[in-house]
C-alpha cells in the first residue's frame, strides 16, 4: 500500500515497482529509458520516486490529503487531471537491420 504522502514524501524503487506490479529489471529500464510513468528523484546512486505522483498515477480520483494546497507548485504534476498515457516510442537505432548483419558460410565452405 502506499503511503500517505504527509507521513511519507517518497517510496523507493523497489517498493514502487511492487505497487506498479513490475519486476526490477523492466522497472529500472523504464528509468533509464525514460519511460517510467512517474518522475523519479535521483540522489547519486539512489533513486526515489514521488508518493503523491504515484498515488495520482494508480487513483487519478483519490485526494491527496490536501497537500496540492500546501504544495501547488509539485513539478511532478502535469497539471490535467488525467492519468498518463503509455505510449510506444519508436527507437529506430535499435531495430535490427538485416544488412548490417555478417554473411555466414553456406555448408560447403563457400559464402552465400
Amino acid at each position: 500500500m502506499i503511503p500517505d504522502p504527509s507521513a511519507r514524501a517518497c517510496v523507493t524503487a523497489d517498493e514502487a515497482f511492487a505497487e506498479l506490479g513490475i519486476d526490477r529489471t523492466t522497472g529500472y529500464r523504464a528509468i533509464k529509458e525514460g519511460t517510467f510513468p512517474v518522475p523519479v528523484i535521483r540522489v547519486g546512486r539512489l533513486i526515489r520516486v514521488p508518493t503523491a505522483a504515484l498515488r495520482r498515477l494508480l487513483d487519478p480520483g483519490a485526494q491527496d490529503s490536501g497537500l496540492d494546497d500546501l504544495y501547488g507548485d509539485d513539478p511532478t504534476a502535469d497539471g490535467t487531471d488525467e492519468s498518463p498515457t503509455l505510449r510506444l516510442v519508436a527507437r529506430p537505432e535499435l531495430a535490427h537491420d538485416s544488412r548490417q548483419a555478417a554473411s555466414r558460410p553456406n555448408r560447403t565452405g563457400g559464402r552465400s
